[in-house]
């Protein structure tokens, strides 16, 4: 894909051209108001946080995990929204990755995620937290709607462009874009990668030839899902563009549909939309800039002509042409057409996004109350039991002594019958353990007489 880059950073440069005013006195995209922090900052007030200490409780937890292999989810969900500085980053990393490895890791409140996606941010560790996020084996933090919105923002003011790419096509993987605010930004933070794309890993390990072999107990046959194992930045970029495109009927969606599909390597799926879009009664159905990335995209990816695929390159040259006779294709700024559509969906969603989470706030407070109230009276049940359970145990007892006289016969008879049993396994035993050659006793042999 980095063949294409020379090629797309000039249709960039045409694009900011054009549009470098846009940029001036305008905010991208989401307000300050959207941040929520003084709602927020508001739980801390809450009795059950103010009363905590982050050591004893870590310190609880830890032991309980290694005693107990499980610990309390809303005891997590109370260390997660407690923290507040860097120096607790490695104890609640460790906790919610034990918990997710724990039978309650179903009993994750909504509000840890969440709390854990603030937490990160605020202390502006954003690749341990594309880290966890990405890692949903091991820890298993699924981001809501607002976290991700968020988090999408945050990277593009902060021109993390790279950041904001690998944030979407995670939430890509869940297969969830009803939210149009999340889809809005998702697209935006794509459409800018692909202008500029760059390698995902910071660090790449450098093969240094030498052959490990590693003991297993059997080979899995290889198997390709085209979505979990996705690595490939082209890749994961392409199916995210192609899902968020599916979701926007306009020219806007149906451009980066195409692109999302070309960089997906999406061939008959591409042909499909290319046929179909004369038929979307959408006027103009796709920007020229779009055409131009798919188009080099599979300039380089069917240019093998001994690859069966490559054929494919004739027809989708052939739809194109047809797109263009038809008057379907225009030349309007891309860039332009994608910022002013964000904005328009950013104007519609984000007050009912900003009420609605804090709203969620409160539900959240009274949910961690209720929850913790329920495992107090659980935690006291179990108590009283193992109180009635030792009461129990103490009365048997007593009971022994006080009829020791009266049961001695038959006390004595089970001593006796066990006595019995013991020795009977003993014997046994010895006779399997014996070794065969020490006992063996040779035959006598005689002389016969002539």
């Amino acid at each position: 894909m980095w063949k294409l880059v020379s090629a797309l950073r000039i249709l960039s440069q045409r694009s900011r051209l054009h549009t470098a005013h846009i940029s001036i006195g305008k905010r991208y995209f989401l307000s300050e108001a959207f941040q929520l922090r003084n709602v927020w900052e508001k739980r801390l007030q809450a009795p059950v946080l103010q009363n905590i200490n982050l050591d004893e409780l870590f310190h609880a937890l830890d032991q309980k995990f290694n005693r107990d292999g499980k610990a309390s989810a809303i005891d997590i969900d109370l260390f997660a929204n407690a923290v507040r500085n860097e120096s607790y980053i490695d104890e609640l990393e460790d906790l919610i990755h034990k918990l997710r490895l724990s039978v309650n890791t179903t009993k994750t409140l909504p509000s840890t995620h969440h709390a854990v996606v603030r937490y990160f941010m605020d202390i502006g560790q954003y690749e341990s937290l594309i880290r966890i996020l990405n890692d949903r084996l091991n820890y298993g933090m699924f981001p809501d709607n607002y976290s991700l919105c968020l988090l999408l923002d945050t990277f593009i003011k902060k021109k993390q462009i790279t950041e904001a790419a690998r944030v979407s096509s995670i939430h890509m993987l869940q297969e969830d874009w009803n939210n149009p605010l999340v889809a809005a930004l998702a697209l935006y933070a794509c459409h800018e990668y692909v202008q500029n794309p760059a390698p995902w890993e910071s660090e790449v390990e450098e093969d240094d030839g030498e052959e490990v072999k590693v003991r297993v107990h059997y080979v899995r046959n290889p198997y390709f899902d085209d979505h979990f194992d996705l690595r490939e930045p082209q890749l994961l970029v392409g199916k995210t563009l192609a899902a968020v495109g599916a979701t926007m009927p306009d020219a806007v969606g149906q451009t980066y549909r195409l692109v999302g599909l070309g960089l997906h390597r999406k061939w008959k799926k591409a042909i499909s939309l290319l046929e179909q879009l004369p038929n979307t009664g959408v006027k103009p159905g796709i920007y020229s800039a779009g055409l131009k990335i798919f188009e080099e995209t599979f300039k380089k990816e069917l240019n093998d002509e001994n690859d069966p695929e490559s054929k494919l390159r004739e027809n989708l040259r052939r739809l194109v042409k047809e797109l263009e006779t038809k008057g379907l294709v225009t030349n309007d700024d891309l860039h332009n057409a994608v910022v002013s559509k964000v904005e328009q969906i950013v104007a519609r969603e984000e007050k009912n996004m900003i009420s609605s989470q804090e709203a969620l706030y409160g539900e959240w407070e009274k949910m961690r109350e209720k929850v913790l109230k329920e495992e107090m009276e659980e935690l006291k049940r179990q108590q009283r039991l193992a109180l009635v359970e030792k009461e129990k145990q103490q009365l048997i007892q007593k009971e022994k002594e006080l009829f020791f006289f009266d049961n001695e016969d038959k006390i004595d008879m089970l001593l006796e019958k066990q006595e019995l049993q013991e020795e009977v396994q003993r014997k046994l035993q010895g006779k399997t353990s014996k070794d065969p050659e020490v006992d063996y006793i040779p035959p006598e042999i005689s002389r016969s007489r002539n």
